[in-house]
């Protein structure tokens, strides 16, 4: 009996001490949260500079770009791809990329052997920092006649970079000579607006009379967009920058999604080859 009322007593204790640290625990939780808050208000002076500061991040597309950006991140450590072995042969993807090489402006050789497939968009930061860093340009210099690329849409910023990417295939259809200088000069200007890049348009030769109506027709959206929900499916590109390394001697492909230094593609392909 005696034994009994210990063993009762005991986890009655055991109970009070758990109950009385969560306890402790969230009021610690709560005070924290609440002199955060108050610091912030203190910093911002004025509880309606508070309320401005909780509408950011009660904002969407601030959600996403943070959430792209955590995601854009994570890419960055990820050696997944790096240990994955090539694809096997695949007709229509094959197809699809000679088609692609056939219709859209390449960079370098169209006769090379490997094909990188960039997925690109004008408002994402990692994009522009791959551009300035200048990486694909360093991996063809590597592989002057074994490598050329194309650079595709992928939209994760909304409405705007959906525009400006529409915009930049009415620049390739009325200069195609010129559409990696505006991929080139719009992330110069970093983050570039439509009359931003329109200007670029304009002082590489673009006429812009039809540039404008080309624009306004709004005729190359559903082309952008059928071009990210095609390479979605195809190759599981699912954030910017995204890249493919098609190899198209024996049709297999990997995938390096992230802004990786030149030095991981030029190892890909290397193993590739």
């Amino acid at each position: 009996m005696k034994n009994s009322c210990k063993l009762v007593w005991s986890i009655t204790a055991v109970v009070l001490l758990v109950a009385l640290l969560y306890v402790n625990v969230s009021l610690l939780t709560s005070y924290k949260r609440d002199n955060s808050r108050n610091i912030e208000i203190m910093k911002v002076w004025w509880q309606e500079n508070w309320n401005k500061i909780e509408k950011i991040y009660e904002n969407q597309d601030y959600i996403d770009q943070q959430t792209q950006a955590i995601d854009d991140t994570i890419a960055q450590f990820s050696t997944e791809s790096n240990n994955e072995m090539p694809t096997e042969w695949n007709a229509d993807v094959a197809n699809i990329v000679e088609n692609l090489l056939a219709t859209a402006p390449v960079r370098g050789s169209k006769d090379a052997r490997f094909t990188i497939i960039e997925y690109t968009e004008l408002l994402c930061p990692y994009c522009q920092r791959h551009s300035v860093d200048g990486t694909i340009q360093a991996v063809m210099d590597q592989f002057p006649w074994e490598v050329n690329s194309v650079s595709r849409h992928y939209i994760i910023h909304g409405q705007s970079a959906l525009e400006l990417a529409a915009a930049v295939e009415c620049i390739a259809e009325l200069k195609p000579d010129v559409y990696y200088n505006v991929f080139e000069k719009a992330f110069e200007a970093y983050p570039v607006d439509m009359d931003g890049l329109k200007n670029i348009a304009t002082g590489l030769w673009v006429n812009w009379t039809d540039l404008q109506k080309c624009i306004d027709e709004w005729r190359y959206v559903q082309a952008v967009n059928d071009m990210m929900n095609q390479w979605a499916t195809v190759f599981g590109i699912s954030g910017t920058p995204g890249n493919v390394i098609y190899d198209r001697e024996n049709g297999t492909y990997q995938v390096l999604p992230g802004a990786y230094p030149a030095e991981n593609f030029v190892s890909m392909i290397e193993s590739m080859k």
